[in-house]
């Protein structure tokens, strides 16, 4: 139910109750009142049990969010525990793979001081089979200068001997020369063979050095390929286990993304729920007084019963006369200065616009009044701005303790708001007159600092206007 119509019902009950004009109804008038009112009483029960259905439903649904919201937050701890330890997986594969480098590199140095090491082998080795070669032909003419002297003797018959040719000595002296050529030719002969023996041995060491050397390089050679390989394919599935802890911390990334904008979501979506709740309890408690007013105007109603059976004994003329005094009053009661003033003294801190961004929130929400701010002379006292009836005196959500006035000027019906108040002065049903005290200035409610938040609804409550264009 719209609240214009709320307000609108509770200013026509207000100034049932405060007229005298029932004085001039009939007991038939009455009891048809009556029966309305209670018929209305009975409706805005019904809506009120509606509303309060509405609130619960809404607890339930602000319930069900905070467990979402629980859950979620639950779920981002899981994923930054994952997270934590996919990062610390990472730095450990990072560590590997790093380490596995440096065996790469270290290997790969080996390979270069391997590869160094077979040239200078093969250089050797070019130098070792050059000395073979020279080795070989000097062997080879050995054996064939021993071939050509065995072939000498095996041509003189055999019987020459060393001894034979001293003892043809002719003299002392020849025996001395012919000693000496012998034993030349002796020495000469074991020489010879002598180093054919040692050509022969340093052949095949030589060889078996070039072999042996040639096949420790290439083994090491192959062994170091080998190890190569190795770490290439442990690098290769180190990369690859990288590669998929990447793939996890980004899936993680993304989950936690997602989390939050759903917290974000839940979070937004939970002041939502809550600000439908204030709303709702809001005019709950509007409901609730207006059920209040119509109760105090069937009380009121019975007693004027009961006042127009005891005037129906009366004369005629006295009651004629009586309804006459009751019908000036009612015009008197509803009298009064049309014009609104300003309920406090205080500065304009901040005007009336549709699109404000609010200074809490950080959203773009309509501001429906004008504010106005404290000052240490006398600006904390709030005033009502025009005549009318109290519709509402409590708190009211983000408005704070507030205070809401009814008021017929011209035939249109208006409702002031003032919100954020410290104290209230007033009560619900209560009449007020234009200037008088109705609360003091506060910072009650989604307040930054102390002020007056002031608004006027032209027809009833939710049509605001600014406030600006209708003060004096």
């Amino acid at each position: 139910m719209k609240r214009f119509y709320l307000v609108l019902t509770f200013v026509m009950l207000s100034l049932f109750i405060s007229s005298n004009s029932v004085f001039a109804e009939s007991k038939s008038e009455l009891n048809e009142k009556i029966n309305g009112l209670e018929e209305e009483k009975s409706q805005i029960d019904e809506e009120a049990n509606g509303i309060k259905s509405k609130v619960n439903e809404t607890d339930e649904k602000i319930a069900e969010n905070q467990g979402e919201q629980k859950e979620t937050k639950n779920e981002i701890e899981e994923i930054d525990s994952d997270l934590e330890s996919t990062q610390a997986q990472l730095k450990a594969k990072q560590d590997e793979i790093a380490t596995t480098n440096n065996k790469i590199a270290e290997t790969e140095d080996e390979i270069s001081k391997t590869e160094s090491e077979i040239e200078k082998l093969k250089e050797e080795i070019e130098e070792l089979k050059e000395e073979i070669k020279q080795l070989e032909e000097k062997i080879a003419a050995r054996e064939e200068l021993l071939k050509n002297r065995l072939r000498a003797i095996q041509q003189n018959g055999g019987n020459t001997s060393y001894l034979e040719v001293i003892l043809g000595a002719q003299s002392f002296g020849d025996f001395i020369n012919r000693a000496t050529a012998v034993t030349k030719i002796m020495d000469s002969d074991k020489k010879i063979m002598e180093e054919q023996q040692s050509d022969k041995e340093k052949l095949e060491e030589s060889k078996l050095t070039v072999e042996a050397n040639k096949k420790e390089v290439e083994e090491k050679q192959v062994a170091l390929e080998e190890n190569k390989e190795e770490l290439e394919g442990t690098k290769a599935s180190l990369v690859a286990q990288q590669q998929e802890l990447n793939q996890i911390k980004s899936t993680l990334d993304q989950q936690k993304s997602n989390k939050q904008s759903l917290m974000a979501e839940l979070e937004t979506e939970e002041e939502e729920l809550h600000e439908i709740k204030l709303s709702a309890q809001e005019e709950q408690q509007l409901l609730n007084a207006q059920a209040a007013n119509i109760q105090k105007a069937i009380a009121q109603a019975e007693k004027e019963k009961q006042k127009i059976d005891q005037l129906a004994k009366q004369e005629a003329q006295k009651s004629q006369e009586q309804g006459s005094s009751s019908s000036s009053q009612t015009s008197a009661s509803n009298g009064g200065n049309r014009d609104f003033i300003k309920p406090t003294t205080g500065r304009v801190t901040s005007h009336f616009n549709p699109n404000r961004l609010h200074p809490i929130y950080n959203v773009v929400r309509p501001h429906n009044g004008t504010d106005f701010g404290w000052r240490a002379s006398g600006a904390s006292n709030i005033k009502a701005s025009a005549s009318g009836v109290v519709s509402y005196a409590g708190w009211m959500g983000g408005y704070g303790n507030t205070i809401m006035i009814t008021h017929s000027i011209n035939g249109k019906t208006y409702a002031t708001l003032y919100a954020h108040l410290s104290s209230i002065h007033v009560s619900s049903s209560q009449s007020v007159s234009q200037g008088q005290q109705i609360g003091v200035m506060g910072s009650t409610g989604s307040s930054t600092a102390r002020h007056l938040h002031f608004e006027i609804h032209a027809g009833g409550y939710k049509n605001p206007v600014n406030p600006m264009n209708y003060l004096n």
